[in-house]
Parts: structure tokens; sequence; C-alpha cells
């Protein structure tokens, strides 16, 4: 089975064109950031991206209007990372439609726990737009296997107890932890935080259905250029085939 190769980009003002190139370089699905003041699950690189991109005046209104418009030209799906206060404030009916008629194929809400996910499935039982579940290695194992039963889209499994972009080991029972989700769900099994080179790539995905870059493709995308870039995503995608 093909290996999932999941970035995640800032909504910034070239989020578009970043959105495409990584479409058109390996990407199976793209996470979209919407900036947002207060985010409790980011590291420093994603933060100064999310301060940066509210300073140029990037909104989830303008987000959404931007995938619609390019809807046509956008080639793999695309889900976005946000909180739950943003979609609060925009009005969840409202959203969830806002997310379908921008081709969202699902939503990441960290600061919402499993219990108040699956409250929001029961609000609108027929949205499109797919709740992707978080899993930490802090969950209990009964946890772990209620979260993967009521799992749609992808299962994002948190490498370690830490924030995004955060450097050191992988938390020692995460690939126990890939197994037993593996063992309790259809849907694809996916992990994220600290992975940033080819070798960490081939560890992870020896166990995971694909991987999850956030801060080095942010990092990457602010310091380099396209051609340095591309050869990057080349590497992790050569990584995940092999």
């Amino acid at each position: 089975m093909s290996k999932y190769f999941i970035p995640y980009i800032m909504g910034d003002q070239s989020f578009i064109s970043s959105l495409k190139l990584l479409q058109e370089h390996g990407a199976d699905i793209v996470e979209i950031g919407i900036p947002f003041s207060d985010p409790v699950a980011d590291g420093p690189t994603i933060m100064e991206a999310g301060n940066k991109a509210i300073a140029e005046g990037m909104t989830v209104e303008k987000i959404l209007q931007e995938l619609q418009q390019h809807r046509d030209t956008l080639h793999g799906r695309y889900v976005l990372m946000t909180y739950y206060n943003i979609i609060h404030h925009y009005g969840e009916t409202e959203f969830l439609s806002a997310c379908e008629e921008a081709g969202v194929y699902g939503l990441i809400i960290p600061d919402l726990p499993f219990e108040l996910i699956e409250e929001m499935k029961r609000r609108h039982p027929e949205r499109q737009v797919k709740l992707i579940s978080l899993i930490a290695m802090t969950a209990s194992e009964a946890r772990v296997k209620r979260i993967a039963e009521h799992a749609e889209g992808f299962i994002y499994t948190v490498t370690m107890n830490a924030t995004t972009g955060e450097d050191g080991t992988f938390h020692p029972d995460v690939k126990t932890t890939i197994q037993r989700l593996k063992s309790y769900t259809s849907v694809p099994v996916v992990a994220g935080f600290g992975i940033r080179t080819p070798e960490h790539v081939r560890d992870i995905a020896s166990v995971a259905d694909g991987v999850v870059i956030g801060s080095e493709i942010v990092r990457r995308f602010a310091s380099q250029d396209r051609a340095t870039i591309i050869t990057y995503l080349k590497s992790i995608r050569d990584a995940l085939d092999s």
C-alpha cells in the first residue's frame, strides 16, 4: 500500500501556490493551518507563521474564499487545522457548508476532545466534511480503542508529548500504539509531530500508514527556494515509497 505524505502549510497570502506545489510533488493530503492568535498545539515555527499570516490580514473567511475560487485547479485532498473558537464564531453549520463549497476534505480540531467531536458529528449528520481524530500517547487503551472505532478520514497519532516542531526521540510506545490502532479501525493511521528527515519518515512509516510533516515544511517554505523545496519533497516521497 502506498504511504500517505501529509505536509502542513500555514494559510498565509501565498498558501494557494504552496498547496499546488505540494500537490504536484508527492503530497496525498495537505493540511492548511488557519492562523489563530492563541494556539495550544503549535510550536514556535508554526506560531511565527500564524502571527505573520494574521499580520498579512489572512482570516478563515479569506482562506475559504481562496480555496473555493481555486477549487477547479486543485487536484488533491486538503484538510483544515483549526481551533474550535474559530468554528464557534463562524457558526458550525455555516462553517461546514463553507468548507464543503471550498472542497475541504476534513477538519482537525486539536482543542476539541473526542467526546465533543462526537457531539459535533451528531449535530451535523448530513455533513460531507470528515472530522479527523487526534490520538495522544497519553490516551488509555480503552480510549484509544473508542476513538479508533469512531474515526473517519484518517487518524492522526501524535508521536510525542510536546508541541509541533519539537526535536527529540519519539515516544517509546508510538509504534505499538499505531499497530493497536490499525487493529481497531479501517481508516489510515498516520503519525505526526517531530518528523523532519527521510530517516524519521522511514522509521515511522514502517508501521504507520503515512506521516504528517509540519514545522519542517513551514520552515523550508519560509527560507528556501522552490528547487530546494522540491528536492526535499522528493526525498520524503522516496522514503515513503521505498
